[in-house]
């Protein structure tokens, strides 16, 4: 029997009952109209309604039946999976799938209105979510569950909303259904806050931009000018910053020591170094120049660079005293201010001036040409607040140099198609291109914020890419392609993929190919209507009103993860699936024609891919061992480094482990070396040894140095005792080479503290090379050693910050 059959059959055995009859509607639509506000929705347009609802009753096409219940499909659930070939060595063909792109991100507001509506939408989802929260709670406490006497009225707004916006809602519970094409509205349908722009969307040029930069640094190294270590870039020339950075010359580092009051002081040190020793020192506060008069601990510093004879230092402010007028303004309270501060390089660093941009730091790059993309997340207040003014100052970010700062304009924000989702507070990410090119005088090129996003953001040479998860439960992601070449933001190109992306490493755009690693979880919807003895009719009620009706939950049924690669368009040209099944990404590298992904759940699957045919890339090969790495990185010719945790057969975490894979043959990985910090307990985790690293979090925390054959690991150990005062925590930093094909232990730089007497307490928290000394780190001592015998040549330890004085 088919749908058809099993939908005439169910009509026989269950008359429409006398209520829903149309006659019948309009007499109850007429004897409650009284009671109820109808908002400009007519007695005429409401019957149509309800005649739209009998129509699509009578549509066996719109949807399925299954034991006398309906199989509900979101409105969002946009993947039609094919049937995609996969091969027993674990390749897959460009999937045939439609993926529905919603061009995200590709145009900006026609003006600030658009933008409100939108964040309106969003608002009335929220408070929409927590009636149906109130009644999800009272059902699962078994409390009887009566309708109100007018809420048989609410079946027909909720059609009559449906059917007015052409039931294209961006709400995840919208039904997926058809209105058969001879039903006649009553009404043109209405405008849609979510609607595309009637701009034309931003375009960027015909050809991409040359990647050669226009500008050289000011200044070129000196001769004399040691080699030194610089910071990790995943890009060739896509430079990122950290709390240290070096010059030769200099160590500029920046921290935020306590006073003997225990308050945070924002501080960039400056080492003068030669040769091993500490010839000279500076401390700045930042706090001073900033704002110095404001709040402790309003003021916080996060990363660093060392570019064109400045130093640039970046931080949140979050006291409300030091904004301009334009921030001023705002009558609700916002999120804080990310600032970057310019300073001259050398001895006794000046500040040259201030980058202020609304929202929490995210993420910085200086691209090859010379130009600083700072990403920060900004959150409004909620809508309940923006509304009581409608004020586009409350609810559009501002940025600007020095006092010369105001909200962006409408085309400057750029918009998802698929709205803004469920939410009281509206979320941006906001990208400011800084010019860097003439040193001693940084200025604002260009900026643009997406709004309502959130996700991860990956930086090749001339592109900004976005990874952002759908709001709703379809395991999208939306991608996005800006250009940045020349320091303008121009949105490119959009694509979606199945899965969720977890960092910058799992992506990377290599000879005209974008490739990106994901975690595709498959959930298992199921619909739970709160009377569940309704006949057929009233189950169809629930089909459009789910939201009143009853609520969902969702099972995990499937879990794994995939590579695809897409064109410059961000069409997928090829992909593959089923890697570490049940399991999720820890770890991604790519390296020219090839990708390796860590999963884990109890063991560390390391997956090698071949990418070199773009349309269909191949799996070579599965090595698995305990533990994950959380970062991989390229270690000479056919090896690769790996720094995570390590753990037991039964995937319980134990310690801290590296390990040095053998990608000779990608056809046969294996592992060269591992070694590991083993966790030793005596007595139930209340007294043994307990080792951690910054690093399995922070990868800027390793030194990995290929070309000096030297990796540098933070370690961390706790002694627990059953005597109190014979606990006792010690941070050192470790040194290894790495010969014939083994781990080789060169030394260590470390302190040990009582843990209850804290004085002076410190964490060594990065390493760097110059000449030939290594520099141990740490807030308040610094340390230098020979590189190859670690003996220690010279010490630095910096005063208390109240006894810094006049800098």
């Amino acid at each position: 029997m088919n749908n058809d059959d099993k939908l005439r059959e169910q009509l026989k055995s269950e008359p429409v009952p006398d209520r829903l009859r149309p006659e019948n509607i309009k007499k109850m639509l007429d004897e409650q109209a009284p009671k109820k506000k109808r908002s400009g929705i007519s007695v005429a347009g409401r019957i149509t309604a309800a005649a739209a609802a009998c129509a699509v009753i009578g549509g066996t096409a719109a949807y399925t039946m299954n034991n006398g219940k309906i199989n509900r499909k979101s409105a969002d659930s946009l993947i039609k999976e094919g049937s995609a070939v996969t091969t027993p060595d674990g390749t897959t063909t460009a999937p045939e799938q439609e993926l529905k792109k919603l061009e995200s991100y590709m145009s900006g507001a026609k003006d600030y209105e658009q933008v409100y509506t939108m964040f309106k939408d969003a608002a009335d989802r929220a408070e929409k979510e927590r009636k149906l929260q109130e009644k999800r709670n009272r059902y699962k406490n078994d409390v009887v569950y009566e309708a109100e006497a007018d809420e048989e009225i609410e079946f027909a707004d909720t059609v009559t909303g449906a059917v007015e916006s052409g039931l294209d809602s961006p709400d995840a519970s919208a039904p997926d259904f058809e209105i058969a094409p001879d039903v006649e509205l009553g009404t043109e349908p209405a405008t849609e806050p979510n609607a595309e722009p009637d701009t034309e969307p931003v375009t960027g040029p015909d050809t991409e931009p040359a990647t050669e930069p226009d500008t050289e640094p000011a200044t070129e190294p000196d001769e004399e000018t040691p080699e030194h270590s610089d910071t990790y870039h995943q890009e060739q020339n896509v430079l990122e910053a950290d709390i240290v950075k070096t010059d030769g010359r200099h160590i500029y580092y920046i921290c935020s020591p306590n006073d003997e009051e225990y308050i945070n002081h924002p501080t960039l040190r400056v080492a003068d170094v030669k040769n091993g020793e500490f010839t000279g020192n500076y401390s700045v506060d930042i706090k001073n120049d900033i704002a110095p008069d404001a709040q402790p601990y309003s003021i916080s510093i996060t990363d660093m660079y060392v570019y064109n004879d400045m130093i640039v230092v970046i931080g949140t402010n979050n006291d409300s005293a030091y904004l301009n007028s334009s921030f001023a303004t705002r009558t609700a309270q916002r999120c804080g201010t990310t600032f970057a501060a310019f300073y001259t390089t050398g001895d006794e660093p000046q500040l040259i001036d201030v980058y202020s941009q609304d929202g929490y730091y995210n993420d910085v790059r200086i691209s090859p040409d010379g130009y600083m993309l700072l990403i920060t997340n900004y959150s409004t207040c909620s809508f309940k607040e923006v509304e009581e003014s409608n004020e586009p100052v409350n609810y559009i970010p501002c940025c600007g140099m020095g006092d010369d700062c105001d909200i962006l304009p409408p085309e400057d924000i750029l918009l998802p198609e698929g709205g803004f989702g469920t939410s009281d507070w509206l979320s941006y990410s906001v990208v400011g291109s800084i010019d860097l090119n003439e040193s001693g005088a940084p200025s604002v090129h260009d900026t643009k914020t997406l709004a309502g996003y959130s996700g991860s953001i990956y930086c090749s040479a001339d592109n900004l890419y976005t990874a952002s998860d759908r709001w709703d439960t379809s395991n999208v992601t939306d991608i996005t392609r800006i250009s940045v070449s020349g320091g303008d933001i121009v949105p490119m190109a959009s694509g979606v993929i199945n899965g969720t992306v977890k960092d910058q490493f799992s992506m990377s755009e290599y000879d005209g190919y974008f490739r990106v690693a994901a975690t595709y979880t498959e959930y298992k919807e199921t619909f739970h209507r709160f009377d569940t003895d309704d006949g057929f009719f009233e189950g169809i009620v629930d089909y459009f009103t789910s939201s009143d009706e009853g609520y969902y939950s969702y099972e995990r049924v499937n879990q794994d993860s995939r590579v695809y690669v897409m064109d410059m368009d961000l069409n997928i040209v090829g992909s593959v699936d089923g890697l570490g099944k049940d399991e999720e990404i820890k770890s991604a590298s790519f390296s020219g024609n090839m990708a390796y992904v860590v999963t884990f759940r109890q063991t560390d699957p390391l997956y090698a891919v071949d990418l070199s045919d773009p349309t269909a890339p191949v799996v070579l090969d599965e090595f698995k061992i305990n533990g994950f790495s959380t970062y991989m990185q390229s270690w000479g010719e056919g090896l690769l480094f790996g720094f995570g945790q390590d753990a037991n057969d039964s995937g319980r975490i134990t310690g801290v482990r590296m390990t040095m894979f053998d990608n000779s043959d990608p056809n046969d990985l294996k592992a060269a070396d591992v070694y590991t910090w083993d966790n030793i307990y005596y007595d139930e985790y209340y007294t043994g040894t307990e080792f951690s690293s910054t690093a399995v979090w922070d990868r800027k925390a390793l030194l990995i140095a290929p070309e000096k054959n030297l990796i540098g690991v933070p370690i961390n150990i706790m002694k627990y005792s059953d005597d109190w005062y014979d606990r006792e925590n010690t941070t050192k930093y470790e040194f290894f080479s790495f010969e014939d094909g083994s781990f080789v232990h060169k030394g260590e730089i470390s302190e040990t503290f009582s843990d209850v007497d804290t004085t002076g307490f410190f964490e060594y928290n990065r390493a760097l090379y110059i000449g030939g000394y290594v520099y141990t780190l740490s807030d308040n001592k610094f340390v230098s050693a020979d590189i190859e015998t670690l003996e220690i040549t010279d010490e630095l330890t910096f005063d208390s910050p109240q006894s810094y004085g006049a800098y």
